[in-house]
């Protein structure tokens, strides 16, 4: 996991975020499914974790994939949830190399623990391959932006950055109906102030053996309760996204070892800062497993 601290500068959380710098560290591969199934999935499938690493509040924690791969999904674990906020997690492409960004704070503390995950394939399994960027732009609280695929191609992951003091992820996730197989939705809110800066990212590709996404139905549980969404048997979680309802915000979005012949899952966990409970629903982007 690369870790590139803030410089100590007199500005606010939006520039600090800009003038963020640096390499990458490889993360570590996690255990992977059996050699039978594995040999249906996307080539090169792999799932990384980094972490966990402490580090003050807005820092950026990125995740490279190997050379070769391409990132079509990743997540963050904040190890501090009671007040802890997901501001960031999103593909990017730095001379060449994917990675994954994840960026954090810790309400009332100037430090905050997390774990980065990245999930990369070999750039020849995904023909089309495509990051769409929509750049930051302030909107309301609670207002949502769409970054779009080209025709022709579906969206196999994506990812989101609110920006600002105060701000926080409220969901990011691809839309389940029928036809919008193509967008990447994200939504944030800052919790100091009435706007929040907000940019969004598609990963894109022709579409793919087994294609699915699936949603968890929207349910209220206690505070940082983690929910995972499976996908169908067969099938493994390729990339994922999910969201609160109402003011809740993000706190862990992540990808979720079931098991050996299972594959993953997506997880995440959410929390009300005005209230002990919250409604959320967990998207999974699925492809062929066996």
């Amino acid at each position: 996991m690369k870790i590139t601290t803030p410089r100590r500068l007199l500005t606010t959380a939006v520039l600090t975020l800009t003038t963020l710098t640096g390499g990458a560290v490889p993360g570590q591969a996690e255990t992977a499914p059996t050699q039978r199934a594995a040999a249906a999935l996307p080539a090169g499938y792999q799932v990384l974790r980094g972490g966990p690493a402490t580090v003050d509040n807005f820092t950026r924690l990125t995740l490279a994939c190997p050379t070769g791969k391409v990132i079509v999904g990743g997540g963050a674990d904040i190890q501090s949830p009671a007040g802890g906020v997901l501001l960031g997690s999103f593909p990017s492409n730095v001379g060449g190399a994917y990675q994954w960004n994840v960026i954090a704070r810790q309400e009332k503390q100037a430090q905050v623990t997390t774990y980065g995950y990245a999930v990369c394939v070999d750039s020849a399994a995904l023909p089309g391959y495509q990051i769409v960027r929509v750049p930051a732009a302030e909107v309301a609280n609670g207002a949502s932006r769409q970054a779009t695929c080209p025709a022709g191609k579906v969206v196999v992951g994506g990812g989101a950055e609110a920006q600002g003091a105060g701000a926080a992820l409220r969901f990011s996730t691809s839309p389940r109906p029928k036809g919008t197989d193509y967008l990447w939705t994200a939504s944030g809110r800052s919790l100091v102030g009435t706007t929040v800066g907000l940019a969004v990212d598609a990963i894109c590709a022709n579409p793919i053996p087994g294609y699915e996404i699936v949603e968890s139905a929207a349910t209220e549980t206690p505070n940082l309760t983690r929910r995972g969404q499976a996908c169908p048997t067969g099938k493994t979680a390729l990339s994922g996204g999910a969201g609160g309802y109402n003011t809740a915000i993000l706190t862990s979005m992540l990808p979720e070892l079931i098991d050996a012949s299972s594959g993953y899952r997506w997880a995440a966990a959410v929390r009300e800062p005005a209230r002990a409970g919250a409604i959320s629903s967990v998207t999974a982007i699925c492809t062929n497993l066996t």
